[in-house]
C-alpha cells in the first residue's frame, strides 16, 4: 500500500500545482519518488505537528490543496485542536494522512499506538474519515478526498496483510466481499482487519466460518449502501483495530438506527479499554486485546457454537 501511496502523491502533485505534501519528519522512503520528480511539492516541516497543520491551513487559504502526513498517534491525535479550529471550522480542503494506525508500531510502546483516532475525529463538523484496507481501496478513497472541498482524514494501517481482492474500485461505497445464507452473521470490517476478515468469512470447508462480509471504506459519513446491506441482517459481527467507542461498530449501528431500522444483534471484537503495557510483535500487541489471529479464530468458533446450541 505504501508503494501505491507514493505513486498517488506523485501523480496528485504533478497533475495539480496546488498540491503540496507536508511531513512531520516521518516517512522518508515514502517520499523519495516525490522529492525526485516534484521536489517543490514536498516540505519536511520537522517535529512540530501543530505548526504543520497551521501551515497547511495557511496554504489552503492561499489557494493550495495541502496533504499532511504523520503517524496517526500524532496526526490526528497530537493536532486535534488545530484540525478542529484551523481546518474544520473554515472547511479548508486539506487531506490528513495518519499512517501506522492501530497497534502496528507495537515495539515503540503506547505513545506510538493509536486506537482512538476515528472516535476523536467523527464529532468534528465537516470532516470525512476513510479507512482503506489495501492499495485499491486507498486509491478509491484518495480520489474522493482529492475532489472534496473540505478536510479529509485517511487512516492507514501497516499490518502488511495481503490485498483483499484486486479490483478497480469506482467509489468509496462498501464492498460486499461475501454473501451467505440470511441466517448467518454478516462480518463488518475496515482497514487492517479486512484482509483477515476475508479469511474468517470463507466457507467452513475452506477453513472459515461461512459469514457474510462487508468492508467499509468510509466511516464518516457512512454510505447509505452500508445501511442497505445490513438492515435485514439477523446478526452483525464487527472486527476493528480501534476502540469500540466511536469506531466502526458505533458508526454502523448509529447509521442503521438513524435510518429508521432496528439494529440487529451486534457482537464486537475491538481494542479493549486499556493500554498495551509490554513491547513486542504486532500479534503480541493484538493479543493483549484478545485480537490476535488465533484469539479471534477461537472467539468466532465459540460464537458459532453458541448459535448452534
Amino acid at each position: 500500500m505504501r508503494e501505491r501511496l507514493s505513486d498517488i502523491l506523485v501523480n496528485a502533485c504533478q497533475s495539480d500545482s496546488r498540491r503540496i505534501v507536508l511531513s512531520g519528519d516521518h516517512g522518508y522512503a515514502l517520499f523519495d519518488a516525490l522529492r525526485k520528480k516534484s521536489p517543490s511539492s514536498f516540505l519536511n516541516v520537522g517535529v512540530m505537528e501543530q505548526a504543520m497543520v497551521g501551515m497547511a491551513a495557511g496554504l489552503a487559504k492561499a489557494g493550495f490543496r495541502p496533504i499532511v502526513y504523520g503517524l496517526s498517534a500524532f496526526v490526528p491525535m497530537r493536532v486535534l485542536e488545530q484540525i478542529k479550529m484551523d481546518l474544520c471550522h473554515v472547511s479548508y480542503p486539506v487531506i490528513l494522512l495518519g499512517d501506522g494506525a492501530g497497534l502496528v508500531y507495537s515495539t515503540l510502546g503506547a505513545s506510538h499506538q493509536c486506537g482512538e483516532d476515528i472516535a476523536a475525529l467523527r464529532p468534528l463538523p465537516g470532516i470525512k474519515v476513510f479507512t482503506p484496507a489495501d492499495a485499491d481501496e486507498l486509491e478509491a478513497v484518495f480520489e474522493e478526498a482529492l475532489n472534496t472541498n473540505g478536510p479529509c482524514y485517511i487512516r492507514i494501517g501497516k499490518s502488511d496483510r495481503p490485498p483483499v481482492k484486486q479490483e478497480k474500485l469506482k467509489s468509496t461505497a462498501p464492498r460486499v466481499l461475501r454473501t451467505t445464507a440470511p441466517e448467518r452473521p454478516i462480518l463488518v470490517t475496515m482497514g487492517s482487519m479486512t484482509a483477515f476478515g476475508a479469511e474468517l468469512s470463507k466457507a467452513e470447508a475452506d477453513g472459515g466460518f461461512d459469514l457474510g462480509h462487508l468492508a467499509v471504506l468510509r466511516v464518516k459519513p457512512v454510505h447509505a449502501e452500508v445501511v442497505e446491506a445490513l438492515k435485514s441482517a439477523h446478526e452483525i459481527w464487527v472486527l476493528e483495530e480501534h476502540h469500540r467507542s466511536g469506531g466502526l461498530a458505533s458508526s454502523v449501528s448509529e447509521a442503521i438506527s438513524e435510518a429508521g431500522y432496528a439494529v440487529p444483534r451486534l457482537r464486537v471484537w475491538s481494542l479493549k479499554d486499556q493500554f498495551v503495557h509490554s513491547c513486542g510483535s504486532y500479534q503480541h500487541a493484538l493479543s493483549e486485546h484478545d485480537l490476535s489471529d488465533e484469539q479471534v479464530r477461537l472467539a468466532f468458533a465459540r460464537a458459532i457454537r453458541e448459535k448452534r446450541n
